[in-house]
């Protein structure tokens, strides 16, 4: 195993620039670029000697884009409890059922 080390030593320098964790946009439509190159470079050919580099890529895209989604969801559920805290504040007045305009006949109380 430390021969395969040293030699993917040896070679990173030339392929960091072109694997690598996007942390930004532009990271990802840069690897979204080589994902396509390699996707019309391999095409079919499932025993290509580069299928794999296609998976890596595809793998560090999807973990970026699934990232994204997390933090966005994690920020618009922030924005509506703040929201819904500030509909049900401290001092809102209880409504009472004589307040309602109608009344459902449905509702059971729970």
């Amino acid at each position: 195993m430390l021969t395969e080390i040293q030699t993917a030593q040896d070679i990173w320098p030339q392929l960091a620039p072109i694997i690598f964790v996007p942390r930004t946009e532009s990271d990802c439509q840069r690897l979204s670029d080589l994902r396509d190159d390699l996707i019309s470079l391999i095409g079919e050919n499932e025993n290509h000697p580069l299928v794999s580099l296609r998976e890596i890529v595809e793998a560090l895209i999807e973990k970026y884009e699934l990232e994204q989604e997390s933090m966005e969801r994690e920020t618009w559920y922030g924005l509506s409890m703040q929201t819904l805290a500030r509909a049900y504040e401290d001092d809102e007045p209880a409504y009472t059922t004589d307040m309602l305009k109608w009344v459902n006949p449905d509702y059971e109380g729970k």
